[in-house]
């Protein structure tokens, strides 16, 4: 679904496995032993699929464009627009085409990616999803053990502009009208407690700061806030999967939902998507967010957030 500079679809997400790709086409689409559950159109949106290679840092992209055939994109590469615990790619056809912008994050096989158009002629698309290889491994309760955490770092794309660093040049002259945004992303911290004895979890994104080019909004809107976000609880279910529903730190507005699931030995990671409207504060715009995180849990091999020396795992 296209939205009024208000979608991408679904992501397969690709583990460097070495025969290939295990996990490709539509969001229930499995192949091999990739799980990634049915991906909640919300999440989805408007992508068919992508792939991602961490090993030989590829990331493959299809169905992001003008119509609804599925044209195959290869992403490239974009290291100046990396954020701590995620690798960005971008893609433009031409100086006047829409540009897109990716980020990806792998842990063992555990993985999770958002892509988003930054926005023209009054549209974008955007999405996100996540995948793990083989099958759900709990993590194992035990009498001291049975409530955990997850931490690490958080990153978004909006439908709000960011500047044009990415952007390809455009010819002298281009009326402004004509040229693509370039998507502004949003940065922060991410925690959730997750308590395996009654399948259940919550968390919040908090640190959260814009990368926002204010020349490029519209006539008078202005972004006053960027608020922390609270995940409101929600069940883990058989498949190590989750859904549930986001709100502002106040607790008392429904901005969007958020989805994920568990991978790795004992769940060692938690990868995961968000969609957010109306949930910056602007004074016109209709704020949209596609946000990602793959997380090690805390005490265990792939853990790295500084926050979880002050928790017990």
């Amino acid at each position: 679904m296209t939205r009024l500079l208000s979608g991408i679809a679904v992501l397969a997400l690709v583990a460097a496995c070495g025969d290939g790709n295990p996990f490709s086409g539509t969001p229930t689409d499995t192949d091999g032993d990739t799980t990634s559950g049915a991906i909640p159109e919300t999440l989805a949106s408007d992508l068919d699929s992508f792939s991602y290679n961490p090993t030989t840092g590829t990331l493959t992209v299809t169905g992001v464009g003008l119509d609804e055939d599925a044209l195959e994109s290869v992403y490239r590469r974009a290291p100046g627009l990396d954020v701590p615990g995620y690798v960005a790619f971008t893609a433009q056809d031409d100086p006047l085409d829409q540009h897109a912008t990716a980020y990806v994050h792998d842990i063992n096989g555990t993985r999770a990616g958002i892509v988003v158009t930054g926005g023209q002629f009054g549209t974008y698309n955007g999405g996100g999803a996540y995948a793990r290889d083989g099958a759900y491994s709990p993590h194992v309760v035990t009498p001291d053990s049975g409530e955990v955490t997850y931490a690490g770092d958080y990153v978004g794309l909006t439908n709000l502009p960011s500047d044009r660093t990415d952007i390809a040049v455009v010819p002298p002259g281009t009326d402004d009208a004509l040229i693509p945004a370039q998507s502004a992303k949003v940065t922060g911290k991410i925690f959730f407690n997750v308590d395996f004895s009654d399948n259940t979890l919550k968390g919040a994104i908090y640190d959260r700061e814009l990368d926002l080019d204010d020349s490029l909004l519209p006539p008078g809107d202005t972004v006053l806030e960027v608020a922390d976000i609270e995940f409101d609880p929600t069940t883990i279910d058989s498949d190590g999967t989750y859904f549930g529903d986001v709100r502002m730190r106040d607790g008392t507005t429904d901005i969007g939902d958020y989805g994920g699931i568990f991978g790795g030995v004992e769940s060692e990671a938690m990868a995961g998507v968000v969609f957010m409207e109306d949930h910056l504060v602007t004074s016109t715009t209709a704020e949209n967010e596609y946000g990602v995180w793959v997380l090690g849990k805390c005490g265990g091999p792939e853990a790295t957030a500084a926050i979880c020396a002050d928790v017990d795992g």
